[in-house]
């Protein structure tokens, strides 16, 4: 703990009874989603969503050969473990969510306090990420993809180092996040958006090039070890999400799905938007939120609308943005940060 606050100073870290209901809630929300998903989890198709060995032997289809960041860490961990006693691959896989997960929630606490004031809340408050994700990853979800929970993680961590201003930190996020999940890539018109009054400047034109020499760089070089033309990368998925509103897909599941996603927060957003409220966050802390509106269209064009982990990656954004909107109700426990400009209206 002494290390993390020389790294980061200006951080509050939460107190130990805090990390023990970090993990405990974690362990709960792992052992939910595990018994769902688990019991039917192929570690070695290479066409399954859970093919970690595939993955591993490089025999995995596009794009999942690319997602290798979880079957490494598995392997690692495996390897680790193994030296003490055996254990099951499914287990092994159960304690990287649960760290994870855990991980999730301190991470969104350091994001919650570039947004509200008072830390101790923020502590106590990071625990209401579970709500959409009990939504999108247990309730909704049909689909056990290895990856996810390191998803909500990485864009999340690297949503932290952009309203932080450290970008070097920002670098690595994104660097690992490659080796996880073409997501990642989402980050950059975050960072755009965040510096939007500075997209001239020097520093941001670098940090931007080489995010996107990475991202492209990286692919291009997993292509190429990994040559198998099974699969994809990208996928034209316009025609076929247009059509699941021509009677494919039941009106009351379509309805379903546009309500409950995310646990509904995202109708608070309408609202947020839609009352003007937003106007009272004019700032680069709000503006970033909104790359959850190029990610929408692009899920409409290369993504499948009704699967709902797809939208795990705003998470963070929507959430944000719904807090937000509540600190604007009088009387409100939550009280926007000083980053916020002048025309904040501060309690």
């Amino acid at each position: 703990m002494k290390l993390l606050n020389k790294r980061f100073p200006n951080e509050k870290f939460p107190p130990v009874i805090v990390h023990l209901f970090y993990f405990m809630s974690s362990l709960t929300f792992c052992y939910i989603y595990y018994h769902k998903f688990a019991p039917v989890a192929d570690f070695y198709g290479k066409l399954s969503s859970n093919g970690i060995y595939a993955v591993l032997k490089g025999e995995a289809v596009k794009p999942l050969q690319f997602r290798i960041l979880i079957p490494l860490i598995f392997k690692a961990l495996a390897s680790v473990i193994g030296l003490v006693k055996h254990i099951s691959d499914k287990a092994i896989f159960f304690i990287i969510i649960v760290i994870i997960c855990y991980l999730i929630l301190l991470s969104f606490y350091f994001l919650l306090n570039e947004h509200f004031k008072n830390k101790n809340i923020n502590c106590w408050l990071a625990f209401v990420i579970f709500y959409p994700m009990m939504w999108n990853f247990i309730i909704m979800n049909g689909q056990f993809f290895y990856m996810d929970y390191s998803v909500l993680l990485i864009i999340i961590l690297g949503f932290y180092f952009i309203v932080s201003e450290k970008y070097n930190w920002l670098l690595v996020v994104f660097a690992f996040g490659l080796l996880n999940h073409p997501s990642v890539g989402y980050l950059i018109p975050a960072f755009l958006l965040y510096n939007y009054k500075k997209l001239l400047a020097k520093k941001t034109i670098i940090y931007t090039i080489v995010m996107t020499v990475l991202y492209i760089g990286v692919y291009k070089f997993m292509d190429y070890i990994y040559p198998s033309e099974e699969g994809y990368f990208i996928l034209y998925n316009l025609p076929r999400n247009l059509s699941l509103f021509t009677g494919i897909l039941p009106a009351h599941i379509l309805i379903r799905d546009a309500i409950l996603n995310l646990g509904g927060i995202h109708l608070f957003l309408l609202l947020f938007l839609i009352s003007g409220q937003w106007k009272k966050f004019r700032s680069p802390l709000l503006y970033a939120n909104l790359v959850i509106f190029p990610y929408i269209l692009s899920v409409l064009i290369n993504f499948s609308i009704e699967e709902v982990r797809n939208y795990i990656t705003i998470i963070p954004f929507v959430l944000i943005l719904f807090l937000l909107y509540l600190s604007t109700f009088e009387n409100s426990f939550l009280v926007p940060a000083d980053k916020f400009l002048s025309n904040t209206e501060k309690k």
